[in-house]
């Protein structure tokens, strides 16, 4: 085979047919392209053999977010067990984010006898979530 085309395998010049060292041009150019959008984009390299480890955020706690995602779960069903004049209460306090004073003004209760009633709902939510 008379070929002017050769590559480079272990070292060593190897010549190869045109079709050949087109393919391997092209799959070394791919992969300068890769390196080079690496470099420009990412803190590492993803031509290189990372493992996950290596790219971990360490920002990020996943754990903590597990784990609040799993309370959130509990919140959720600890609210449909509760009665839906407690529920309206709760949902306005925390989820709406309306004063004491103005949920009572709307109840026609005072404001202690409404911190009293929250402070029980909140304490059977807690009892029901196990917290």
């Amino acid at each position: 085979m008379e070929s002017t085309k050769y590559i480079y395998v272990n070292g060593e010049k190897i010549y190869v047919s045109d079709e050949i060292y087109k393919v391997y041009k092209k799959q070394k150019n791919r992969e300068e392209y890769l390196r080079r959008l690496d470099v420009e984009f990412l803190d590492f390299s993803f031509a290189e053999n990372y493992s996950i480890k290596d790219i971990e955020d360490k920002r990020i706690n996943v754990e903590k977010i597990v784990e609040t995602n799993l309370l959130i779960d509990q919140l959720q069903k600890a609210m449909e067990t509760l009665s839906d004049d407690e529920r309206e209460i709760i949902k306005r306090i925390y989820f709406d984010d309306e004063s004491l004073r103005k949920v009572a003004k709307s109840r026609n209760v005072s404001h202690p006898s409404l911190i009293k009633k929250r402070d029980r709902i909140l304490k059977k939510l807690r009892e029901i979530i196990g917290k």
